[in-house]
């Protein structure tokens, strides 16, 4: 069995720097209300950083979630959470690497 790392967990409920550092991103969970909005996790720590996922949110109040599949998705540069508007009410990102900001 090879070495495996923990998995962490941080919620944002707006526009936020969620996680420092390299990381892999392993699973999304989110809250929305019933009009259809987005979010965009960007590879950095600011809102003008590169956008690596858009994430659109069903028109029906409640919550999702998204695991990515094998080794999930690479940000070197930290995770940036860009909600679109008040109608995505949370983001709880599980990641690898990093810390929680």
């Amino acid at each position: 069995m090879g070495y495996m790392s923990d998995v962490k967990a941080v919620t944002k409920t707006a526009d936020a720097s969620a996680v420092v550092g390299r990381s892999r991103l392993k699973g999304v969970y989110f809250t929305n209300t019933a009009t259809a909005s987005s979010f965009t996790l960007r590879n950095g720590t600011t809102d003008s950083d590169t956008a690596l996922i858009t994430i659109t949110t069903p028109a029906v109040a409640g919550a999702q979630d998204l695991l990515l599949p094998e080794d999930g998705m690479l940000f070197d540069s930290g995770i940036y959470i860009d909600v679109n508007d008040a109608n995505v009410t949370s983001v709880t990102l599980l990641f690898e690497g990093g810390a929680a900001a």
